[in-house]
């Protein structure tokens, strides 16, 4: 067996038992203040900036037209990160599994990266082709200066290190940011959000 598929499985086993702990590590009380601290329902939803980004393969396309028209499961990562994004690579891995009519449905995935001077068109392509991207798993960087009011939007504070946070944000077909989860949520919980926009 090669050492990548090792790796993926790993990956795989780890993001499942990852959010299995996370859904019972807290008390119920803290666990219900942690809900409506950071995650659940955004009400009302926020619309998406119609900031520039560079997709995998080069091309340059506004955040809120990426989005418009799609149900949209976005997380955000970087491609140097070893500790918790390949965990979130293997859930999307999952998850594109899970979602067999994702076509038809006008379902996506994108992984927003919080290090855009880093994470080049090249470095995009050989994140999805670690994870078997398919059609619908999109990868983007935006430009340096947009990265704040991303970061202020999808994470929880205003730097890359305050942001490795292990959300996905759903957007629905409108272009507007209607729920975050919780850390690490399972495949199977982010299909059926998506079933829903």
């Amino acid at each position: 067996m090669s050492t990548d598929v090792v790796r993926r499985r790993v990956c795989r086993d780890l993001s499942a038992a990852c959010a299995a702990l996370a859904g019972v590590a807290l008390a119920p009380r803290a666990r219900a203040a942690a809900v409506a601290a950071d995650h659940g329902r955004i009400v009302p939803p926020i619309p998406l900036p119609d900031l520039p980004v560079r997709r995998a393969d080069g091309r340059q396309v506004s955040l809120a037209g990426l989005a418009r028209d799609h149900a949209t499961a976005l997380h955000l990562m970087f491609t140097g990160c070893s500790t918790v994004c390949p965990m979130q690579g293997a859930i999307f891995e999952r998850l594109q599994g899970l979602l067999t009519d994702q076509r038809e449905r006008r379902i996506q995935l994108v992984s927003l990266s919080i290090d855009p001077l880093a994470d080049t068109p090249s470095a995009l392509r050989a994140w999805l082709a670690r994870f078997d991207a398919h059609d619908g798993w999109i990868a983007v960087t935006p430009r340096p200066d947009d990265l704040t009011p991303l970061l202020e939007l999808f994470g929880q504070g205003r730097d890359a290190a305050e942001n490795h946070v292990t959300q996905v944000n759903i957007i629905d077909r409108r272009g507007n940011l209607v729920f975050k989860t919780q850390p690490l949520p399972s495949a199977e919980s982010i299909a059926s959000l998506l079933r829903q926009v």
